[in-house]
C-alpha cells in the first residue's frame, strides 16, 4: 500500500466467512463424493458435476463477502461491497453516519448527490473496533472533503 492509505476491514466477518467458504466447498465435495460411493442409481456422473458447482458457488459467494473492504487513499475512497465496488472522491462524500444504538449494521456515506452507500467493511458487529475505524472514516472525510483539506 502507498504511504498515507488506509485500509478498513471487518474484524470479526473476514475470518469466519473465508473459513466457512473452505469449510462449504470441502463439505459439497465430500457429499457428492459420498453419495456417488453408496451405489445410488439415481446418482450419475452430471449430479457430481452440479453439486461441486453448487459448492463452488456458495464458497463464492461467501469468499466475497469476507472480501469486503474500504481504501483510503489521499485521492478517493474506494467502497467494495458484496455486490459492488464504488470509488469516490472525497468532495462527493458530505458525511459519514453510523449508530450502534439504532441497529444500523455499518455506516452509511452521506453523498453530494442526496443519496447514500453503505461501507460494509465496517461492521457493528466489530464492536469497540468497528466505532475506531467509523471515527478514522469521520475525521478522513472531514480532511480530505473540505475545500480547504490538503489537496485542494
Amino acid at each position: 500500500m502507498p504511504a498515507g492509505c488506509e485500509v478498513f476491514r471487518p474484524y470479526v466477518l473476514r475470518p469466519l466467512t473465508l473459513v466457512a467458504a473452505v469449510a462449504v466447498l470441502a463439505a459439497f465435495i465430500a457429499l457428492s463424493y459420498g453419495l456417488g460411493t453408496i451405489g445410488w442409481d439415481a446418482w450419475k456422473p452430471v449430479d457430481h458435476i452440479w453439486l461441486i458447482a453448487l459448492g463452488v458457488l456458495f464458497a463464492a459467494i461467501l469468499w466475497r463477502l469476507g472480501s469486503v473492504r474500504a481504501i483510503a487513499t489521499p485521492a478517493s475512497l474506494t467502497v467494495r461491497n458484496i455486490v459492488r465496488t464504488r470509488t469516490f472522491t472525497w468532495p462527493e462524500i458530505v458525511g459519514v453516519s453510523y449508530s450502534t444504538t439504532s441497529g444500523q449494521p455499518w455506516p452509511l456515506l452521506d453523498l453530494a448527490d442526496g443519496t447514500t452507500y453503505a461501507v460494509m467493511a465496517i461492521q457493528t458487529a466489530d464492536g469497540a473496533r468497528g466505532f475506531a475505524a467509523a471515527g478514522r472514516l469521520r475525521r478522513l472525510v472531514d480532511t480530505y472533503g473540505t475545500p480547504d483539506g490538503p489537496d485542494n
